[in-house]
């Protein structure tokens, strides 16, 4: 196990290995085709940059089998992957700065897509990181650092990038991006790793075998579900706001914002409820508020009204991300921490990708309204399917918090 940190200590870590990544997604999701577009670049260009954009996060287990195998220069499995990635993101930004978009696209392109790589690197490494170095009490209170950190660099970040954009142009963004991005490194060079990890951590192919089984299974379905009709929701609301309520582009920008301040309340509510109660009651408890949400917006007729659902929706999608994180970190095996979380999240990646697809090519034959109840109402189904799950992986969640305690 790494050497020990005061709870807090490590709670601000996770916190601020997210904040960066919400800081990278800001430019990625807010600024990056406004700011190719301005330089003349073709929009094929851009959306085939943004498209392969997304093959890190598909090719995370990859990350994590090398980081679960190989022991980086001796200096551990965990702590030199995440500065490894925060480094290459820093030097990859920096570089783009000095840059020409309109005369050099490819370069710069290059450039954002090896960040992203390396996000995808720091990320994959710091859940395992978690995993072993916080006891399974604290898994909830973990997301909620993450997914707290996550939103509020999104949200501030977007907001100082617009200002900066606007006085000084977008590419002043690559160099502020490349400081903030180091900032994690002040807590990461306090972190030494063990020389070597302890029995029950020490990587094993065999430790794969219990994703076969039928628990496992369940567990991976249902995450694809409870993403599948969660995305299903969350990818329409901008835009039955643009296409039936005529939201401006200023109004689209406000929700945003609101959604990200209730992102952070809805992480720090999970905070409490792990406090409280069980993980159970969180995940019940946002099952329930998916449902309600999408209700909300089967009824929402105005603009105004869906600004005030943005803070409300906000909160259930802060919950979304750190619940289900939080599950499968509780029944992760030790021995191959990266590799197993990174694989949970695939099934949610794949059930997030078709939800987006299904229910947006679904609008061409139903209204808005009557998708989101479709949506809300299925989604009720999977409240059966959750508690079944959780009865199966109970044993499991305890057998591997207790090989963890001993180890």
């Amino acid at each position: 196990m790494p050497t020990q940190k005061s709870r807090r200590f490590m709670f601000l870590l996770f916190g601020a290995l997210y904040f960066i990544q919400g800081v990278i997604v800001s430019y990625q999701q807010n600024f990056f085709k406004p700011h190719m577009n301005a330089e003349g670049i073709d929009a094929g260009r851009i959306a085939l940059v943004a498209t392969l954009a997304l093959v890190p996060f598909i090719v995370k287990a990859i990350f994590g089998l090398i980081s679960d195998r190989i022991n980086l220069l001796g200096f551990g499995h965990r702590v030199p992957y995440m500065v490894l990635g925060v480094v290459a993101c820093s030097v990859s930004f920096f570089v783009a700065f000095f840059i020409d978009p309109s005369e050099h696209f490819g370069l710069v392109a290059a450039m954002v897509l090896i960040a992203t790589f390396a996000m995808a690197l720091f990320d994959t490494t710091a859940d395992a990181y978690a995993i072993e170095s916080m006891s399974g009490e604290d898994y909830g209170r973990v997301q909620s650092a993450m997914t707290g950190g996550r939103a509020s660099g999104l949200i501030i970040l977007s907001y100082v990038f617009g200002q900066l954009a606007q006085r000084f142009g977008f590419s002043i963004i690559f160099v502020v991006t490349s400081a903030i991005l180091l900032l994690p490194l002040i807590l990461l060079f306090q972190i030494k790793e063990p020389p070597q990890r302890p029995q029950a951590k020490r990587f094993e192919w065999s430790a794969f075998k219990v994703m076969g089984r039928p628990s496992y299974l369940l567990f991976g379905l249902f995450l694809a579900l409870s993403w599948f009709l969660f995305e299903g929701i969350e990818g329409l609301v901008t835009f039955y706001m643009h296409d039936q309520l005529e939201a401006t582009e200023a109004i689209l920008g406000n929700y945003g914002t609101l959604k990200g301040i209730g992102m952070v309340l809805g992480a720090l509510l999970l905070g409490l409820i792990v406090s409280r109660w069980r993980l159970r009651v969180a995940a019940l408890l946002t099952l329930s508020l998916v449902t309600v949400g999408g209700l909300m917006f089967s009824r929402c007729t105005s603009c105004s009204v869906a600004l005030g659902m943005g803070l409300v929706w906000g909160i259930v999608v802060g919950l979304q991300w750190s619940v289900y994180g939080a599950l499968a970190m509780g029944i992760t095996d030790q021995r191959i921490a990266a590799s197993m979380f990174a694989l949970f999240q695939m099934m949610a990646n794949i059930g997030m990708a078709a939800g987006e697809g299904v229910f947006t090519s679904l609008t061409k034959w139903l209204d808005f309204t009557q998708i989101f109840v479709l949506l809300a109402a299925v989604n009720v189904l999977l409240i059966p399917l959750f508690l079944l799950v959780d009865k199966q992986l109970a044993a499991q969640r305890g057998k591997v918090q207790t090989v963890a305690a001993e180890a």
